[in-house]
C-alpha cells in the first residue's frame, strides 16, 4: 500500500505516485508527469486512486485532477468524498495521446480533519493516467 500525503490545510499538491492505488500500477512510461510517476489504473471497472487531505478546517474548495488519455473515447469515472459519490460517471474525454496531460477541476466540500477523496473507474477500459490532484 502507498502511503498518503497530508497537508496542514485546504490547499496542496497530492501526487498520483503517493496515492492509494489497489487495482493500478505506477508507472513511467510516459513523460510529462510531475511526480516519480503516474497511476495507470488497472482496464477494469471499479479501479481506483485514493488520497487522504487533511483540512484545517471545513470548507469549499477547487479539486482539480491532471490526467492523460490517449484513447479515442472518455474514460468516465465517479469521484467520492468521505465516501460519498459527488460526480457519477465524470467524463475524462481523449488528451492528444498518453504523453499530453490535461486538468479538470469540481467543487468540492471537505471537513475539517481526514478526509478521502477517491477516483473510480466506471467502465471496462478503466480511468485515465492519474498524475495529481491539487486542492485549491
Amino acid at each position: 500500500m502507498r502511503g498518503y500525503q497530508l497537508v496542514a490545510g485546504p490547499s496542496g499538491v497530492f501526487r498520483a505516485d503517493e496515492a492509494l492505488v489497489p487495482r493500478g500500477t505506477v508507472d513511467t512510461d510516459h513523460a510529462g508527469h510531475s511526480g516519480a510517476g503516474f497511476v495507470n489504473l488497472e482496464n477494469t471497472q471499479g479501479s481506483y486512486a485514493e488520497w487522504t487531505v487533511r483540512a484545517a478546517a471545513a470548507s469549499t474548495a477547487s479539486l482539480e485532477l491532471r490526467y492523460a488519455n490517449g484513447s479515442a473515447a472518455d474514460r468516465p469515472m465517479d469521484i467520492s468524498v468521505n465516501g460519498t459519490r459527488i460526480a457519477a460517471g465524470r467524463a475524462f474525454p481523449p488528451t492528444a495521446n498518453w504523453d499530453t496531460w490535461a486538468t479538470a477541476a469540481l467543487p468540492v466540500s471537505l471537513k475539517a480533519g481526514a478526509n478521502t477523496v477517491r477516483f473510480t473507474s466506471t467502465t471496462a477500459d478503466g480511468g485515465p493516467n492519474l498524475d495529481r490532484i491539487t486542492v485549491r
